[in-house]
């Protein structure tokens, strides 16, 4: 097959990481797939003799001239690692100037991407490679697709082809021809050259008025390299590269241009340069103006911002402030978002604007106009409003929505969640199994926490409620809610939630919350018995009270489950505080009736199960912490039923596939689904980790030796006890805390900075008295 005929050009392009140019002599030549004819394969590290079937699978289909049959490494028996090889004996001699490789015709996965080809005239001596790189495919995710590439004509018979990756991360290669050309024509052959290779080092991003850059680059010749500017505001005198001031994407090329032993090759870099003084916080605020601020009497409200810039290589946020009617109300920056405490002086319209200044000077302003109110009644509010989820013709187990809630303090006692699930107009109605689901909103710090455990009915709708008061500090303004369901084509399912909320006067008019665990846990795994991470816990500051919300339900089941666990399983978990016993956890939940009233359905609905039923609200259990809290910080630990583990697991030694169990290999083994949120309550003001700001700030604060090498020590005066010290890195985690008596305890106290990275910190001291901010440089 001829690809073209043409005058050899005096440059082309090898698809590597950069763009590799060769150099070499004119003449009149034919660029042509070498035949197949007396090809063999000499060598391959992995092949897969059985499980493709008697005509698919092994090496030799490869180069068997059949795009429907493809050589794919092993995977049935073992599952051998990249890199993988092919080894070939052309039969002859040829000027090989060209690798072409075909990927499967059914199968997008398994492209070869990572690659490198030697060249060798007796399949011993390889020497270097005549080409290498990440091979490019006109369309990754398609199957059937070409990667071509080309480079100086080398005499070779053998050919080593190694494969270093593949386009979708796992240990498999597939290919369903491999093919090389070669030049015809007179004057076309080897000229006793070898390919060579230059990389070059990458440059980072730059900005405007940055310094000059050294280029650094090698040739894989160790020949030395020159370098160019192809376009952008640079300049180059030797390997310096100097800005111009302008913002733009510079190209800069390498060129080593070859000798008798090695063609010449040329690689090429890019980078942007940008101006800093062109770019602006991105800022949101959680209120709203859709609803009033509800209080029964004036009482403090907390503000929430969100302030981001690009480019954290060179830009920050420096301050960000609320302004209420021209009285401004610092923030900090306190567990992922900027919090204050805002006051109103009376009740009417207020203006409240949030600033955020990046370090370059430049500022984003957003204002929302609210008013402050006393006039409160139950309201509802609808989140989903016949919302789909459905894989099979919208193609998402998700939906995502934004919403605006009430917003207030003291106002409402209880807020309740509805929802309900009805059959949406799609192929298949209600999805006719039990599926695994949750609803979570994303908080002030970004992080998504779970409003509602769900698992969905066998093919009928349903309605269900569900107290969420835990989380009212959080489920006002502006607010993003999410539902997952892991349904998989066939039906799905149409969702409403509205948010009940009910006049009245809290009991505790703040809270703040903390994710303690959240996701899936193995249960008797043997090689991990108790999986749950141990937490230690601190309630927040002025808190009265505290809890632990919990929900867990069970999951896995069948004959390679030993005892059906965990959804057909009775458990008994425990609560530790501090290593001794606190609760007992029963999950066993009685399906009939169905505790929502969700029957009848098809399926198994009516058996017990382990903390849910088919079409309920697993509800949460509640686990009084408060009187832990003089001992705080406290440790609690979650403990899985020590004595049962599952025998049937991949990680029990003892398990023998057919004889102990049907499949020790089976892979549904037991497990929970865990949320868990410490709930801090109280009358005053409260916030993770944050004092009042209205604290007397009267004092000073020391903190020496500033800069720290390995110790420093911390004065407060105008201080008393009981209190705490803590230091914040600048990412805004708290990396020390330490709580004391009273300030001579402090004073007394040394602090190791051995374990902080070198940099700024932000000391806060602060007590029922006094609170003050210091600086601490780490070197």
């Amino acid at each position: 097959m001829t690809f073209s005929s043409h005058l050899i050009p005096l440059r082309y392009t090898i698809a590597l990481c950069l763009t590799l140019v060769a150099t070499w002599t004119s003449a009149q030549c034919d660029t042509v797939f070498i035949d197949h004819t007396g090809w063999t394969v000499t060598y391959v590290d992995s092949e897969e003799l059985t499980g493709e079937g008697p005509d698919n699978g092994h090496a030799i289909h490869a180069i068997d001239g059949d795009s429907t049959t493809f050589w794919h490494t092993e995977w049935q028996a073992a599952d051998p690692p990249f890199p993988h090889e092919i080894h070939l004996d052309l039969g002859a001699v040829h000027a090989v100037n060209g690798l072409s490789l075909l990927s499967r015709h059914n199968s997008a996965n398994g492209k070869i991407i990572g690659y490198a080809l030697y060249l060798s005239m007796d399949g011993v001596a390889w020497g270097t490679p005549q080409a290498a790189g990440n091979l490019t495919y006109p369309d990754v995710n398609a199957p059937g697709q070409r990667a071509t590439v080309y480079f100086g004509a080398v005499d070779a018979r053998f050919i080593k082809l190694v494969a270093t990756s593949n386009n979708n991360g796992t240990q498999h290669a597939m290919l369903a021809e491999l093919q090389l050309t070669e030049y015809v024509g007179s004057g076309c052959g080897a000229t006793g050259q070898n390919n060579q290779f230059v990389s070059v080092d990458p440059v980072p991003l730059q900005e405007t008025n940055g310094p000059d850059i050294t280029l650094n680059g090698t040739a894989s010749s160790g020949l030395p390299l020159t370098w160019s500017v192809l376009s952008g505001p640079a300049t180059v005198v030797g390997n310096t590269l100097s800005l111009t001031g302008a913002a733009g994407t510079v190209v800069v090329k390498a060129e080593q241009p070859g000798d008798a032993t090695w063609y010449a090759a040329s690689a090429t870099t890019s980078f942007n340069v940008i101006d800093l003084s062109t770019y602006y916080p991105d800022v949101s605020i959680k209120l709203t103006e859709d609803f009033p601020v509800q209080m029964p009497a004036l009482m403090p409200y907390r503000l929430y911002a969100n302030a981001s810039i690009l480019h954290p290589e060179y830009l920050s946020i420096a301050t960000v402030t609320f302004n209420v009617d021209g009285t401004t109300i610092p923030s900090e920056f306190v567990d992922g978002s900027y919090q204050a405490w805002w006051t109103p002086s009376t009740y009417g319209p207020f203006s409240v604007t949030m600033s955020a200044a990046a370090n370059t000077g430049n500022v984003t302003d957003t204002t929302v106009s609210v008013t402050v109110s006393n006039t409160i009644a139950d309201q509802t509010v609808a989140t989903f409003d016949g919302d789909v989820i459905d894989m099979g013709t919208i193609g998402s187990q998700w939906f995502y929505g934004t919403y605006t809630l009430p917003q207030s303090v003291g106002a409402y006692e209880q807020i309740i969640a509805h929802f309900d699930v009805t059959c949406p107009s799609v192929p298949g109605g209600c999805d006719d199994w039990d599926r695994l689901a949750w609803i979570q909103f994303k908080a002030p710090n970004g992080q998504w926490m779970e409003l509602i455990r769900y698992i969905t009915p066998y093919g009928r709708a349903c309605s269900h409620t569900v107290d969420v008061t835990d989380f009212a500090s959080l489920l006002q303004g502006n607010i993003e809610v999410r539902m997952f369901i892991d349904t998989y084509g066939t039906g799905g399912w149409k969702l409403d939630l509205d948010l009940e909320y009910k006049a009245g006067t809290p009991t505790f008019p703040y809270t703040t919350v903390q994710e303690v665990w959240q996701g899936s846990f193995p249960f008797g795994d043997p090689a991990n018995l108790q999986p749950m991470d141990t937490v230690s816990l601190t309630p927040s500051w002025n808190a009265s009270a505290c809890a632990l919300r919990l929900v867990t339900t069970g999951h896995g089941w069948g004959d390679n489950n030993s005892g059906n666990a965990a959804e057909f399983y009775h458990a008994q978990h425990e609560l530790q505080v501090d290593d001794a016993f606190a609760y007992q956890q029963d999950l066993w939940t009685n399906c009939s009736p169905n505790p929502d009233g969700c029957q009848p359905q098809s399926g198994t609905w009516q058996y017990d199960r382990a903390g849910w039923c088919p079409g309920t609200i697993p509800q949460p259990g509640h686990y009084d912490l408060t009187a832990y809290m003089s001992a705080a910080p406290f440790d609690l630990a979650y403990i899985f039923q020590p004595s049962y583990q599952d025998l049937c697991h991949p990680n029990n030694p003892d398990c023998i596939s057919g004889t102990t169990c049907p499949d020790c290999g089976a892979g549904y083994n037991p497990f929970y689904r865990v949320s868990g949120y410490f709930i801090s309550k109280g009358t005053q003001p409260i916030s993770i980790g944050m004092a009042e700001q209205n604290a007397n700030d009267a004092g000073t604060l020391w903190v020496y030796p500033n800069p720290a090498d390995d110790r420093f020590q911390v004065v407060a005066t105008g201080m008393e006890g009981p209190g705490r010290v803590r230091v914040i890195a600048a990412t805004g985690a708290e990396v020390l805390q330490w709580r004391f008596n009273h300030a001579n305890t402090l004073a007394a106290r040394s602090f190791s900075s051995e374990a902080l990275n070198a940099g700024v910190y932000t000391v806060v001291v602060e007590s029922t008295s006094a609170r003050q901010v210091g600086r601490l440089v780490v070197r």
